[in-house]
């Protein structure tokens, strides 16, 4: 396949930079991303350019408009479902070109779809579940297809920069969806009485301070898996959770509130305590006194 090709079908790879022309781009061009993120959102089918620097412009600005909206639920929805679609894509295509974008995210990868351990855990999950053998991981071609995906999802949904750097228009249409979005994409909804509504607890869903995050994302995690919260739903809800910790001065990364959900639900049957949460400085004595939790126990 020829380099414009594979740039066109698939605007993510290195070789994409050289079409992306430093060039501004208008809030009609902003605006028409933002409606291409929401049909992404949900799950629309996705338009197809003809031509390499359309296929990057395009890709790059609504990356832009994504971050902008700030919203971990709908980056994840929308990560998914865009990667989801270039991995039925990839699927179709010849083995050298599929070899030759995985090895975008697994440099690694042999021929024989074998990657390295290290390539593989960088990207993927359920190495546990994954044929190893000196040091490598086989796979096949469904196999690789499939952590394709997933560690396209995975650097589509990440955003390292500062936000305050986006540009205003990108904020602008990103404010435009915001409404239809948040209708699409709806939070984790939880009953009155529940755990994860205790005051303490919301208290401390809007991050807390370096010495106590690692204890707050357990205390989240406990909480959603006392009420019943799907895995999946959880590791959304600490995403967050991360993203408002390392607001900060230091950094609480999304893998280490995603490690705080894969232990909490491996050990589903572990109680909230209410007297952990005072022990490690979650709650004090006067916010508990007053809280329904405790007048039901008495």
């Amino acid at each position: 396949m020829e380099e414009s090709e594979l740039v066109t079908r698939y605007p993510f790879v290195a070789a994409s930079r050289a079409y992306l022309k430093d060039s501004k781009v208008s809030d009609a061009e902003f605006e028409d991303a933002a409606g291409r993120v929401l049909a992404t959102v949900n799950n629309s089918p996705a338009r197809r350019e003809s031509k390499p620097a359309e296929a990057v412009k395009n890709y790059a600005v609504e990356r832009l408009v994504l971050y902008s909206l700030d919203d971990a639920f709908a980056a994840r929805r929308y990560a998914a479902n865009k990667a989801t679609g270039y991995a039925r894509l990839l699927a179709g295509e010849e083995e050298a070109t599929i070899v030759r974008v995985c090895r975008e995210f697994f440099p690694s990868l042999r021929p024989a779809y074998s990657v390295s351990v290290i390539d593989f855990v960088k990207n993927a999950r359920g190495l546990a579940e994954a044929q190893v053998e000196g040091g490598r991981v086989a796979l096949n071609k469904e196999g690789l297809v499939g952590v394709f995906r997933e560690a396209l999802a995975k650097k589509v949904s990440s955003f390292t920069a500062d936000r305050k750097t986006l540009p205003k228009n990108a904020v602008a249409a990103a404010e435009g969806i915001k409404p239809r979005v948040a209708e699409t994409v709806k939070p984790p909804s939880f009953f009155k009485g529940s755990v994860y509504s205790l005051p303490c607890v919301q208290k401390v869903r809007k991050g807390v301070m370096e010495g106590k995050r690692y204890y707050g994302a357990m205390a989240l995690a406990i909480a959603l898996c006392r009420d019943g919260v799907t895995k999946e739903r959880a590791i959304d809800e600490l995403a967050d959770y991360a993203r408002r910790c390392s607001a900060g001065t230091g950094e609480f990364t999304e893998k280490e509130s995603r490690n705080a959900v894969e232990w909490v639900y491996k050990h589903s049957t572990i109680g909230f305590a209410c007297q952990a949460m005072r022990d490690q400085g979650l709650a004090t004595e006067e916010e508990c006194a007053g809280c329904a939790r405790r007048r039901g126990r008495k």
